[in-house]
């Protein structure tokens, strides 16, 4: 075969497997959100052998060979990115037998289901045997691939390439430390010790969280005609394909989940909207890394939607359709700290600390330290040792997250880094329009949008994650950023 025979065979393969992924991520969306209980047996055999013909696709002797035959011609720009890339995702299927892919993608969609029922029930022990069935396919996962360091290395490496346990460990205790220390400073407040939720147990009907919530995706620039928002039991984003990315949220107690979920993954939601078109069947059309994915969700949900700014335009509409009515006390309640059993309802300041709990636990799950069956007890020590409380029952404890029953071992640590990436374009974007406050007091978006477009999400997986961050920033990851942006806010919020 010639060059140009081998590069169009590459990119024939390549769109073939962005469309089964495609297809998964469909399915993917129809299990968490409209699915009846019952398919969940089918739904399993789907999976499974889409991700069988995934992977014996990807394991392809002739793209190997066509593959290997570029990589030794002179390909320039992004022929050459696309060919390394590609490669890299070639070889590391190759060390994964297929009975392991098949066999994993068999038992998520029964975990999900059980995961669900363990919920509804608050029994951690009917999620249990799915869990544990599920380490120890992870565990025969990362043997397989082999990266030197931490057995977990090897899976982070699939949602942060080249981050590493060593790594984290060192700044997520620095972290730890400067988080402990701000949080004390808090707490010796007085308008922490006298503090109160203002507008605790009023009624905000549905429809209008959701009319409110439809409303700021839509100025966020994610528009109806490429994009829709579902329920779900754990909110979530999804792109299906070009012009079809879906969002999903979920309706609770507190009257804001609903719509920073909302936020927080039309941030997501985004980004994946905006690589470019002729990226769309090839390696480039995606993130490099979910710590930037979750750049870009909690950049929206924190910086801008947590913001003064911000509610200088929206309270009006709350104040209309929910009859709230002092600006001061919405703006703290919104930005009120205060430990919080449930990761999603936690505040900025608590944060990452529920991610440090994740984890540790993934660590010693993975090592062998921690067994599944104890993490129920294990989880609610660590809870009472970073945070002073331990959750009432397993739906509020071990069972509130739906990361382990789908296998994302490796994602937790993402959500971290995305907050410190997050924090460094939001001191970028002030820097570069220091009157970025006034378009946004005035509900308009746009500005903000066509920046993270110019400098994050054109790039695709062009470029690495602290490549990426550097162009934007100046400066690669940096927690400190993230500390100084905390402390600025939350010590003038309680004096």
């Amino acid at each position: 075969m010639t060059k140009e025979q081998d590069l169009e065979l590459v990119k024939k393969y390549q769109k073939e497997l962005r469309l089964i992924s495609n297809i998964l991520a469909l399915l993917a969306w129809d299990l968490e959100t409209y699915m009846p209980k019952s398919a969940a047996n089918a739904r399993a055999e789907q999976t499974a052998f889409l991700e069988k013909f995934y992977h014996e696709k990807i394991n392809s002797k002739e793209l190997f060979e066509s593959l290997e035959k570029l990589r030794k011609e002179n390909l320039f720009g992004e022929d050459k990115i696309i060919i390394e890339k590609f490669y890299k995702d070639v070889v590391r299927a190759k060390k994964i037998p297929k009975e392991l892919v098949e066999e994993l993608a068999r038992i998520t969609p029964l975990s999900f289901s059980a995961w669900q029922e363990a919920r509804e029930k608050n029994d951690f022990k009917i999620f249990q045997p799915y869990l544990e069935k599920i380490v120890e396919l992870k565990r025969k996962q990362a043997s397989y691939i082999g990266l030197p360091g931490h057995i977990y290395n090897n899976l982070l490496d699939d949602f942060e390439e080249g981050m590493t346990v060593e790594i984290l460990t060192l700044k997520f205790r620095k972290l730890k430390e400067d988080l402990v220390k701000l949080l004390n400073e808090i707490k010796n407040s007085k308008k922490y010790r006298n503090q109160k939720l203002n507008f605790k147990g009023w009624v905000f009907p549905r429809e209008k969280q959701m009319d409110l919530a439809r409303d700021v995706v839509e100025r966020m620039g994610l528009k109806n005609e490429f994009s829709r928002i579902d329920f779900a039991e754990h909110p979530f984003e999804v792109k299906v394909g070009r012009g079809d990315v879906r969002i999903t949220t979920n309706i609770r107690e507190d009257p804001m989940f609903s719509f920073l979920s909302s936020v927080h993954e039309a941030g997501h939601g985004l980004y994946e909207s905006n690589f470019p078109e002729e990226y769309s069947f090839n390696v480039l059309g995606n993130a490099p890394s979910f710590g930037l994915h979750e750049s870009q969700s909690r950049f929206w949900e924190n910086m801008i939607a947590k913001g003064v700014p911000f509610w200088k335009y929206y309270f009006h509409k709350f104040k209309k359709e929910f009859g709230v009515n002092d600006f001061e006390k919405w703006y703290e309640d919104i930005n009120f700290v205060n430990p919080s059993k449930i990761r999603i309802e936690s505040d900025e300041v608590h944060y990452a600390l529920h991610i440090i709990l994740r984890f540790e636990i993934e660590l010693g799950l993975l090592e062998g330290t921690i067994s599944v069956k104890d993490l129920p007890k294990i989880w609610n020590q660590k809870m009472k040792e970073l945070f002073g409380i331990i959750p009432e029952n397993d739906k509020e404890g071990v069972l509130q997250d739906v990361h382990w029953s789908q296998g994302y071992f490796g994602y937790f640590p993402t959500y971290i880094l995305g907050s410190i990436y997050a924090a460094q374009i939001y001191e970028s974007l002030k820097r570069e329009f220091p009157q970025i406050d006034r378009e946004i007091e005035k509900g308009d978006f746009s500005r903000i949008s066509e920046w993270l477009k110019e400098k994050i999400h054109k790039h695709g997986k062009k470029l690495l994650a602290e490549e990426i961050i550097k162009n934007a920033c100046g400066e690669g990851l940096n927690p400190d950023c993230y500390i100084d942006y905390l402390r600025d806010k939350y010590l003038k919020i309680y004096n």
